[in-house]
């Protein structure tokens, strides 16, 4: 059966990330200025895993994937003006290293503001699915946390990071994550696109330990802290994880966990090779 992919909510509506009703707006995801904006099609994620082409057309989208789910104020005021220009840039600056012809370091490091990127990147993963949204434990305290910029990160999110030199945009949102040789299971939400991916945890049990970047390490520091990123660029991330985990691990998808593919490409094999090459590669 066909899995369905709406990104259309009503045009008024309840704003997913504070509540408020009124107009709602459509958000980028990945915000514009990330990636180039192109007619791509999505499907659900269950449908692009371990196949080279799906068993659907899946969704045309003519302007790259965006949710018709925020009011303007979470949208073109505290996402648009206050914390996408610093995700965009830390963004950018990644994508910029990895596409040039220069061998770059092992770890290279990316000056940025976490705590805005931080809130960019759980405010557009908040804006994913239609109605989407509620008050419960989980989200409650994201919102609080995305709407006062003098909060701090709660102890119980942590936020992975690491480079992701690959085409297609691969978004979920209510994953649960189980290892089966530790037993206890989490919630996960996740983004990747070039050049980076993200992963968000919640109440990680401490018999955890992914080899990954923490931008949470942050999650104290005012809200225009900045400091040098560190970019692991040697042992990557395999390309498919976490939405195609190890074989002692296994992840739970709700409905709005989507892949998108720029139309030109969508067909073609889905892995490729990394686009750059370390000191150590070459």
């Amino acid at each position: 059966m066909k899995a369905l992919v709406a990104t259309k909510g009503p045009k008024i509506g309840i704003c997913n990330i504070c509540g408020a009703y009124g107009k709602l707006t459509e958000d980028h995801t990945p915000p514009k200025g990330c990636i180039k904006i192109s007619q791509v099609v999505v499907h659900h994620i269950t449908e692009r895993l371990n196949m080279e082409k799906p068993k659907s057309k899946g969704r045309l989208l003519n302007n790259g994937v965006k949710y018709r789910t925020l009011c303007s104020t979470c949208n073109n005021t505290l996402l648009g003006k206050h914390y996408d220009p610093d995700f965009i840039g830390f963004v950018n600056r990644i994508g910029s290293y990895l596409k040039s012809d220069i061998y770059l370091p092992e770890i290279m490091h990316i000056k940025a503001k976490p705590q805005r990127v931080m809130r960019s990147l759980l405010g557009h993963i908040c804006a994913q699915g239609v109605n989407r949204y509620d008050s419960g434990a989980m989200t409650k305290v994201i919102k609080e946390y995305f709407l006062d910029k003098d909060k701090i990160l709660p102890s119980n999110i942590k936020i992975y990071y690491w480079a992701y030199p690959y085409q297609g945009h691969v978004m979920a949102r209510d994953c649960g994550y189980l290892d089966t040789r530790v037993g206890d299971s989490m919630a996960i939400w996740f983004l990747k696109f070039f050049p980076i991916g993200f992963m968000i945890t919640f109440n990680e049990p401490s018999s955890y330990n992914f080899d990954l970047n923490v931008m949470s390490r942050w999650a104290e520091e005012d809200i225009d802290f900045e400091t040098e990123i560190p970019i692991q660029l040697k042992n990557l991330t395999p390309q498919f994880w976490p939405e195609a985990p190890a074989t002692s691990s296994v992840l739970l998808y709700g409905q709005d966990a989507i892949t998108s593919f720029d139309i030109k490409k969508a067909n073609k094999q889905i892995g490729d090779r990394p686009r750059f090459l370390t000191r150590n590669q070459h």
